[in-house]
């Protein structure tokens, strides 16, 4: 959940206590139809009249679920709550809610309001930095949102990108440059901590990235 001035967006709801515990929400936000990430159970806990923002070919996953107002949007589409400015833009993983498909899409946003703008990747796998050299060119950001985590420990995501520069996930390293990319002035890391991970404890990706961190000053 991000306060934009009044204006409260909040982005990939997943375990309903928490949506519940969210309180008054103006727009959520959805980067992909994953079920940790497009969690219908944990839309059902929040109020149907905010507004609910999901990409391109989602809205036949919530349409059911009685959102007053349902936007769909694709890589360079808008839309504004409040005066607060939404635009989705490209991140790399996989498409699709069950299975690889070219729909729905996976997204990540740069919101704007309240004297601030947010980006927030979604999920990113391994081998998108050009693309955020680019969102870094067009948006002044004040607070890059990148996952730090996933299903799988920290070394895990570290053995891929060394071997295949491409995985589903990224590990705190590659968290750190896509924050140096976009030349943002803060990270807020997210993604990890919410379930617990094999061959290791949940607060592995926090602590990786606090070590990296420290080392490039």
């Amino acid at each position: 959940m991000v306060d934009f001035g009044g204006t409260r967006v909040l982005f990939d709801p997943f375990m309903r206590s928490r949506a519940r515990a969210a309180g008054r929400v103006d727009a959520v936000a959805i980067t992909h139809s994953h079920v940790d990430h497009l969690n219908r159970w944990s839309l059902k806990a929040i109020d149907r009249a905010a507004t609910l923002i999901v990409p391109r070919g989602a809205r036949d996953v919530v349409a059911d679920l009685g959102f007053a107002r349902v936007i769909e949007l694709e890589a360079g589409g808008q839309a504004e709550i409040n005066g607060v400015a939404i635009e989705a833009v490209p991140t790399r993983h996989d498409h699709g809610r069950w299975s690889k498909s070219s729909v729905p899409e996976a997204l990540g946003y740069v919101v704007t309001g309240g004297g601030a703008s947010v980006h927030h990747a979604g999920d990113v796998d391994f081998s998108d930095h050009a693309i955020f050299d680019d969102i870094g060119k067009r948006f002044s950001i004040d607070a890059a949102l990148p996952p730090i985590g996933g299903m799988m420990p920290v070394w895990w995501y570290r053995m891929r990108r060394r071997n295949l520069d491409r995985g589903v996930h990224i590990d705190p390293d590659c968290a750190l440059d896509i924050y140096e990319r976009l030349g943002a002035r803060a990270l807020v890391p997210i993604h990890w901590g919410t379930v617990h991970l094999p061959f290791g404890p949940a607060s592995m990706p926090r602590r990786r990235l606090a070590k990296v961190a420290a080392v490039r000053g």
